[in-house]
């Protein structure tokens, strides 16, 4: 009876390890993903640095801030379409581009997102705070979408973004962004 149990728990063992990965454990979509999270990169190191120019020469208003505000609706709403219709990664800690090297990219994104938009006041941009709350849906549906495509990269984004996150709460326009991070 002994021998029978022996053999049949090395039987089911057997099993288990022969048993072929599923479609999302052998699936590593980490160069689609980076690319799209590189395009977004790339939105936002052009639109904030114009908010940031904005603000030093004295022009930022409601229209001047709107305009780079839609812009950057428009990036982070393509980037969402895109991961969702990217399947769900396998990932890696190996093979390039790693899980970290994707969520420290996009953690760049979201640290250059709250700190250029932390030194605007509605003394300067009277509607800065609905302006800025249409992108906080988006930039936390984004958020998501890049979790559920890479499972588990906001924790990394979470842990990069524990200073610059005092930007997007002080500002109070982006609760659902900071729930998204984590925070």
């Amino acid at each position: 009876m002994l021998a029978f149990r022996t053999f049949f728990a090395l039987a089911a063992a057997a099993v288990v390890v022969a048993s072929p990965l599923t479609p999302r454990q052998s699936n590593n979509t980490n160069a689609a993903i980076n690319d799209i999270v590189s395009t977004l990169d790339g939105v936002v190191h052009v639109v904030m640095p114009d908010v940031l120019l904005l603000q030093a020469n004295e022009t930022a208003d409601d229209g001047t801030i709107g305009v780079q505000v839609n812009t950057l609706i428009t990036a982070f709403n393509t980037a969402e379409s895109a991961l969702a219709a990217t399947p769900v990664s396998s990932g890696s800690t190996t093979v390039l581009p790693t899980n970290d090297d994707i969520s420290i990219l996009f953690a760049d994104v979201m640290s250059i997102l709250a700190s250029g938009l932390s030194g605007l006041t509605t003394t300067d941009v009277p509607s800065f705070t609905s302006t800025v709350s249409r992108l906080d849906p988006v930039v936390a549906g984004t958020i998501n979408q890049f979790n559920t495509t890479l499972p588990g990269s906001v924790a990394l984004v979470h842990t990069m973004m524990l200073d610059a996150q005092q930007f997007l709460v002080q500002e109070g326009a982006f609760p659902q962004t900071v729930a998204a991070l984590g925070f």
